[in-house]
């Protein structure tokens, strides 16, 4: 989105879990600029304020509010949803892969149960409530998220490829379970996220060249891309239970 953006007029609400940073900021930024008003929750104080603030600046006249939100605190989870419920909308992108991929050879440690906590158990829970609790007005959705690395795996990356994969029979079997809720899920292809900030420039450099020689579209993906498939899941009423792949043609390449 560009600075000043003008905003449209609506009465929706959109919740976006990981909303401080990259592909969730992004969204955000696009939900404001539709006339939605969004709520931001992240693990982080700072980015949310942070997220805020430059939301604030970007889109003018935008309602936005941050909260820090622990999403493997399943009480304080529930809290969150209900304190702004019934909304139109709920979106999660948190959670992250970063760690040791050498499977089978290393150990599953207590870091990767905590990815599977955050990117599926918080999400189940959370849809269980939303769902139990009608947090989600007539003609809402949830959209999810998850990478496309399960359709091509790479060596050592079997529990990510696991964890892509049962967001992927989720999304169908939510989609029935909580129905007229509509669920669907975005597959994300490499972005320029602040993720690739913690990897060695030399490393981030390799990468993305390789991937723009690569990729059918010829470039790295950006968040604000990849945050135009959140936009049209959430306004597509007649979408449910898909998987949308945003990731420049990885998966032929």
């Amino acid at each position: 989105m560009r600075e000043g953006s003008k905003r449209r007029q609506s009465t929706y609400t959109v919740i976006i879990i990981g909303g401080s940073s990259g592909i969730g900021r992004s969204i955000a930024a696009a939900s404001l600029a539709h006339g939605a008003s969004v709520v931001i929750a992240s693990s982080s104080s700072d980015k949310v304020k942070s997220a805020v603030a430059f939301l604030q600046q970007e889109v003018k006249g935008a309602t936005v509010e941050g909260e820090r939100l622990d999403i493997k605190d399943y009480p304080a989870l529930k809290s969150f949803l209900d304190r702004h419920g019934p909304f139109n909308h709920l979106v999660i992108t948190a959670g992250d892969i970063s760690g040791d991929v050498n499977f089978p050879h290393s150990e599953i440690d207590d870091n990767w149960k905590t990815k599977y906590d955050v990117r599926y158990w918080a999400v189940m829970i959370a849809a269980q409530h939303v769902y139990n609790n009608n947090l989600i007005k007539p003609g809402g959705s949830i959209v999810l998220t998850m990478g496309n690395v399960h359709y091509r795996p790479y060596p050592g990356w079997g529990l990510v490829s696991g964890l892509a994969g049962v967001i992927e029979s989720s999304t169908r079997g939510l989609a029935i379970d909580l129905k007229p809720i509509r669920v669907n899920t975005i597959c994300a292809g490499v972005t320029d996220t602040e993720f690739f900030a913690s990897f060695p420039p030399e490393a981030r450099a390799s990468l993305f060249k390789s991937q723009q020689e690569k990729l059918p579209v010829g470039h790295v993906g950006t968040p604000d891309e990849v945050a135009e498939a959140y936009i049209f899941a959430m306004k597509c009423t007649y979408l449910t239970g898909q998987i949308i792949t945003v990731d420049g043609g990885g998966v032929l390449a």
